[in-house]
């Protein structure tokens, strides 16, 4: 454990996630201010480099106005327990719709103002006690807030010499170099530290790096599937108007629609947020950039209410989902510089307004390179550290093990877990008509009838992902990074103490 006679160690964050206007270019998970916090709970300096100019103020009044431009996001029980522990849960209770379940419908299977329900699947109160956490609904912009003012709280309001973050916005980064830890600013500015935290994304500067230094071109790596993600918003005012709409804003408030090769999930809290899989668009655009082709065209044969939302939408957004290329190593050749959260595993969507799991696994990042430095302020230490984060009994991990024994899946495989898991969702979704979608529809159809969850039992892939589910949920990162330290950490730095004493 450190001491506070050691000096603290500074560590330099290269994040894209505080948005301080309306230009900033994708929703991107907080892994930044995640890892930033957890640093400076453990008795460290973290320096948070910000392309964006300023955030706060106006700027976030204007993106609640602007409601196209201001997505809700998921974060399921195993962030909301990060954000609790952090102290923040009345913060949380306060901005968020507590999600209690989703319902399941048919794309194009039913006439306004009915749709073809299959069924719902309500999350497990045991479920959620043991995770010590809800399935909460942000917008992004205010957990941004959130977390942002938790990281520059002074951590003693006693006075004396803390740890600290700083978050220098308008802070470009053009160039990151490993071997002497420093990284420069467009402006021509150079910053240095003892370790170097990636965290502007999957396609940051520091994933980059990292990829030019394994002889991956980064301009070709990443594929698209072709299926593109839409993403918009239906303001509560226009969408009251219509009775045909009152479907949702029923119980439990947040649905999902299975077409063939296309699927909306929607999720509500007073305006409807809409995000639509579809085939129909090749654009790669970001969530400030309006689509090219209208949600409207791109919809296909689905229920008249859907076709209603669309029609009432703000200006829509269009991505492509895509297969990332998975780095070799999370960690530079100088050992010094490390990628997090969507740097190290970006998932099929790399901006995350529709994904389930993005936001909690970058917290869990955070918090894991957080916590295993609480046992060190030892610079020459860094390397070990950084690997521990990627590789923690990364030998004994196999995919095919039992999802629910959590317990075996390390950090790295963990993420590749769960991100798989994250891809079969929307194969579910989207399955194209046909014998397997019949058997799919059967299924939950028959768990509706017998009054169980539509995804509980029977087909093996909708079971399977209520266990990866179970497993995600009930994830602890901190208690895993101290299970490395006690089990592997510790020793090394008692045998290389018994050596100085020889």
């Amino acid at each position: 454990m450190t001491t506070d006679s050691e000096p603290a160690l500074n560590f330099v964050s290269t994040a894209l996630d505080l948005y301080g206007g309306p230009y900033s270019t994708v929703y991107r998970p907080p892994t930044g201010l995640a890892s930033a916090i957890a640093l400076k709970a453990s008795g460290h300096n973290a320096l948070v480099l910000e392309k964006e100019a300023k955030l706060g103020g106006t700027v976030l009044a204007w993106l609640r106005l602007c409601v196209s431009r201001s997505f809700m996001v998921r974060v399921p029980p195993n962030g909301f327990k990060i954000l609790s522990d952090w102290g923040l849960e009345a913060e949380i209770r306060a901005n968020t719709a507590v999600g209690a379940g989703f319902a399941v419908y048919k794309y194009n299977g039913g006439k306004a103002p009915d749709r073809d329900f299959i069924g719902i699947n309500r999350w497990d109160p045991e479920l959620l006690s043991d995770a010590r956490g809800d399935c909460v609904h942000f917008w992004h912009q205010d957990l941004l807030r959130i977390l942002y003012i938790e990281a520059i709280r002074p951590s003693d309001s006693a006075g004396n010499t803390v740890s600290r973050v700083t978050v220098l916005f308008g802070a470009e980064v053009v160039n990151v170099d490993g071997d002497s830890c420093a990284v420069t600013l467009r402006s021509g500015e150079i910053h240095i530290g003892d370790g170097i935290i990636g965290a502007d994304g999957a396609t940051g500067v520091v994933r980059r790096t990292l990829l030019e230094e394994e002889d991956v071109d980064p301009e070709t790596c990443d594929v698209p599937t072709g299926m593109g993600l839409y993403g918009a918003v239906i303001p509560k005012a226009l969408a009251v108007q219509d009775p045909d709409l009152a479907c949702f804003y029923e119980y439990p408030e947040s649905t999902l629609s299975m077409g063939s090769n296309r699927g909306p999930t929607q999720g509500t809290e007073g305006d409807i947020a809409l995000w639509l899989y579809t085939p129909d668009s090749r654009q790669d655009g970001n969530w400030t950039e309006d689509a090219e082709v209208k949600l409207t065209d791109v919809i296909g044969s689905c229920d008249a209410s859907i076709k209603k939302l669309a029609a009432f939408a703000g200006p829509a957004t269009c991505i492509q989902i895509q297969d990332r290329y998975e780095l070799e190593s999370w960690v530079s050749e100088s050992g010094r510089v490390l990628v997090l959260g969507e740097a190290a595993h970006p998932f099929p969507t790399f901006s995350k307004p529709a994904s389930f799991h993005a936001y909690s696994i970058s917290l869990e990042d955070g918090v894991f390179i957080g916590k295993i430095f609480s046992h060190t302020r030892d610079p020459n230490r860094i390397p070990e550290f950084l690997y521990a984060f990627e590789e923690h009994r990364h030998v004994s991990l196999h995919m095919h093990l039992d999802p629910t024994s959590h317990d075996v899946l390390g950090r790295r495989a963990r993420c590749s877990h769960i991100r798989e898991a994250e891809k079969q969702y929307i194969g579910v979704i989207t399955l194209p008509d046909g014998e397997i979608q019949e058997e799919r529809d059967a299924s939950m159809r028959a768990n509706q009838a017998a009054g169980r969850n539509v995804m509980e039992a029977g087909e093996n892939d909708l079971q399977q992902m209520l266990d990866e589910m179970r497993m995600v949920f009930g994830y602890d990162p901190a208690d895993d990074a101290d299970e490395w330290w006690m089990s592997w950490g510790r020793f090394r730095g008692l045998s290389e103490k018994d050596s100085a004493n020889r």
